[in-house]
Parts: C-alpha cells; structure tokens; sequence
C-alpha cells in the first residue's frame, strides 16, 4: 500500500474541502428552532428578515464619522450611506448563497471605519479611498489563499470570545448612547417599556408556545413602540419619508478611483490595513458565535470564504463610495435571541437591505424610528453578542495562558479607549497609529490576546502538555 493510500486520504481530502474544524476545542452549540437549510413559511420568513435589517445601524452612523472627518457635504453623507446599503445586500446575499453560507449580515466595519476615518483626517479622501481599496484587496488575499489556516493557532476560541465580548461592549456603548439621545421622561419610558416588550414577547411566546411572537420580539418591539409609539409622542417625522426619492442608484467612481484623482499614500495604507487586520479577527470571531447559534462545527471553510467575500465587497465598495465591510456580531445576537438560523430569511434580508440602498424613501423609514428606542433594543442584541463572546471564552481549558490573557486584554480593550479619548488634546496629538491603537477596543483586544497568548503558551507549556483531539467529521451546509 502507497504512503498516500488508506487512512491517509480521509484528512488531507477534509483539509482540502475547507471541512476540517477551525479549532481542537469542541465549541458548544446552541439547537435553534429553524436550522441553516430550513425555510420557515412566507410571512415568518419575511418578518423575521425584516427584523435583521433594523439592528443594523452602523450603516447609517459611520458614513457620517467618515464623512465629518474628510469634510464632506450632508448630500455627499447621504451618497455613502446609499452606497453602503446596496454593496450589503449584495455582499450578505453572496455570502449566504456561495461564500461561507451562514445565516450572516454583512455591513460596515466600525475597525475599519475607524481607521479611514483617521487615515481621512491626516492624509485626505483621496488617499483615505485608495487605503481601503488596497485593504480590500489584502483581506481578499489573505482570504483566498488560505494564509488564514496555519495562522488559526493564534486564534483560538477563547481569544475570539475576547474580541467578541469587546464588541458587544463596545457597541453597547453606542446603543447608550441613542438612549440618551433625547432626554425626556416619556421617551426614555418609551425606550424602557420596548425592552420590557421584547421580554414579555419571547416569555409568552415559548410558555404558550407562540413562536412567532418569541422569534419576532425585536421587530414587534420596534414597530410597536418605535413607530407606533413615536408617533403618538410626535417623535416621527414622515414627512422625511414622504421627500425621499423612490430610486437612487450608487454611481461608479462617487469619490474618485484609481487613477480618477485617488492618491497612494503609506501611512494611510498602513493605518487601514491594521483596521482590516483587526476585522478580519472580529469577523473570525463572529463566524465561531453564528455557528454556535446555528447549532452547526465551525470550519475551516466558513473562515477562509467568509473573509474573502468580505475583501471583495470591501475593495469593489470602495469603487461605489461604500466603507469597507465585516460580519455583524449584532445579527448573531438577533438568531440566538429568536433562534433561527436560517439562510432564506439572511437572503432575503440582504434583498430588502439592497432595496434600502437603492430607494432612499425605505431607507428613511427606519431612519424616522426615534434613536432612543433603537438604542434601547441594541441593548438588548448587545447582551447577546457578549453572552456569545462568554460561550467562547467557556470553551477554554482554564490554565495560566488563557487567566493572564483574558484578564489584561478584556480589561485595556474596556477601558483604555475611554480613558485616552477623556484625554482629547493629549491623544489628538498623538501618531495616527498610536490613536487607532488607543481609540479602539477592538484592535486592542485582538493585538493583546493574540500576542499574550502566542508568548505565555510558549513560556508556559510543558513537554507533556497536548492538545485536546480534533472535532469528529460532520456534514454541515
């Protein structure tokens, strides 16, 4: 018998297929209600789809920090904003259809966001579009050409719980934001009595067996007591329905292009790609929760096509006015909340987020929900991205290396940001790469925790130490 016959055909094929697990650890996984292939009836599909559209609000926030840090005019905001709907739904249906093929919402990046954003201010639009076109092109790279699967050491499920749990935070701060947005008793009861609502929703829905009540909690909420409620306060203007226009089509070159006044500068490269680098470890981070949530192994297979959809849409986004984009870890915390895991409804979710970029009049829509009523609901979906991010962190063997990492990385990912930015004329004046670093808990964690944990396994481990066995075979979509 050959050396390449027998047994040994089995793993190397696996390896091949992308089927082998991202980690030894065995990660819990949490059954939902409707699985990954299974397709729940029309209404529910469409009610349930229509609900992940409305946790997604980085689209319409981040635009704005990119274009208030370039200059840009509220018509130009409005451009990108446009623009980032319709590269999402586009790239989410992609995903779900041929790239990792989970039930996942692709938008925006805040990492990345925020490293253009500083790359903006210093260098200039021009030379900001071209870092993210070249950081799409990178995240492509390190997607397609399988770099990602030796690099997985460094990356184990605890130090994705990390990363995650840093971004429940970090966009629970956010959400708190939006609470607080308008300060009036009758509005922040509003924003109270609509998480109450989500509460009550999903108790009576699995006590009597409603399902569809427990699964469409967040939407009802928001419809309810975001429309319905905000309207009663005259905290709804649909008069800025009634002016958007019904079509708007993103145009190619909005901002410029390569060799159409785009500008290759260095140091905006650098900044940005270190802003890939860190969403590339949160989008790692977030496919390991969607398949916990999903109740399906996580593959090599999910990592390497997820990321490369992803550097595709960003670097053709770029092209179009669109930021660059990751996996959301809010939409994870929507399927644990309602547990369904259904690629049909993230499909035609991303076909409802296209029609958002395409005809501002739906998009205005959700914009016209008061902010304290989102903000309050995000609370919610925030809590169950960091319950996530602790799943992760659970799956570890709880030995000196994962004490010590997880200790002083969650702890600076949490408070270094929001120490340093108090600090404005100090931290305005430090180097763009120190500012990214310091400003953003999430490239905080994911240098901390791989870094730590590469140094203390090494320092740490003893020669009989070993690592657990690998997950058994399974067929997962």
């Amino acid at each position: 018998m050959s050396r390449t016959g027998g047994r040994a055909a089995g793993p190397l094929a696996s390896e091949l297929a992308g089927e082998e697990p991202v980690w030894a650890e065995e990660l819990a996984v949490l059954p939902p209600h409707y699985g990954i292939e299974d397709v729940p009836p029309l209404p529910e599909t469409l009610l349930y789809a229509w609900q992940h559209t409305l946790v997604d609000v980085s689209p319409y926030v981040l635009p704005l920090m990119v274009a208030g840090a370039v200059g840009y005019s509220a018509e130009q905001a409005a451009s990108m904003i446009s623009a980032c709907l319709a590269v999402m739904g586009l790239a989410t249906f992609a995903n779900a259809t041929w790239g990792n093929r989970l039930p996942s919402v692709l938008g925006p990046s805040g990492t990345d966001t925020g490293a253009m954003a500083t790359a903006g201010a210093i260098y200039g639009a021009p030379a900001m579009w071209m870092a993210s076109f070249v950081g799409g092109l990178f995240e492509t790279l390190v997607g397609a050409t399988g770099l990602l699967v030796p690099l997985r050491r460094f990356l184990p499920p605890y130090v994705c719980g990390i990363v995650v749990l840093t971004i429940g935070a970090s966009l629970a701060r956010v959400a708190g934001g939006w609470v607080f947005a308008v300060r009036e008793p009758g509005v922040l009861g509003l924003a109270a009595v609509a998480v109450l609502a989500i509460v009550l929703l999903v108790v009576v829905g699995h006590r009597y067996r409603l399902g569809l009540l427990a699964r469409g909690a967040v939407l009802l909420s928001l419809l309810i007591f975001g429309l319905g409620g905000g309207s009663l306060l005259g905290l709804v203007d649909l008069s800025a329905v009634a002016r958007a226009p019904w079509l708007g089509l993103p145009r190619l070159f909005a901002f410029g292009g390569p060799g159409f006044g785009w500008e290759l500068a260095g140091g905006a490269v650098l900044g940005v790609i270190l802003g890939y680098v860190g969403s590339i470890a949160e989008s790692i981070g977030d496919y390991a929760g969607t398949c916990a949530v999903s109740g399906i192994a996580y593959r090599v297979r999910h990592m390497r096509r997820g990321v490369t959809v992803e550097g595709i849409a960003s670097a053709l986004g770029a092209l179009v006015g669109a930021l660059p984009l990751t996996t959301y870890a809010q939409n994870t915390g929507v399927i644990a909340t309602t547990r369904v895991a259904s690629r049909r409804v993230i499909q035609v979710a991303a076909v409802l987020l296209l029609l958002y970029g395409l005809s501002p009049k739906l998009g205005a829509l959700l914009v016209v929900i008061p902010r304290p009523v989102v903000g309050a609901v995000f609370l919610v979906i925030c809590g169950m991205i960091a319950v996530t991010g602790l799943r992760l962190l659970a799956s570890a063997q709880h030995d000196e290396t994962y004490l010590l990492t997880t200790a002083i990385s969650l702890i600076a990912a949490l408070t270094l940001p929001l120490a340093a930015t108090a600090q404005k004329d100090w931290y305005n004046g430090l180097p763009p790469v120190a500012r990214l670093f310091l400003g953003n808990g999430v490239v905080i964690a994911i240098t901390l925790a791989t870094t730590l944990n590469a140094l203390l396994a090494a320092f740490l481990s003893r020669p009989g130490d070993r690592e657990p066995p690998l997950l058994p075979p399974e067929t997962s979509p």
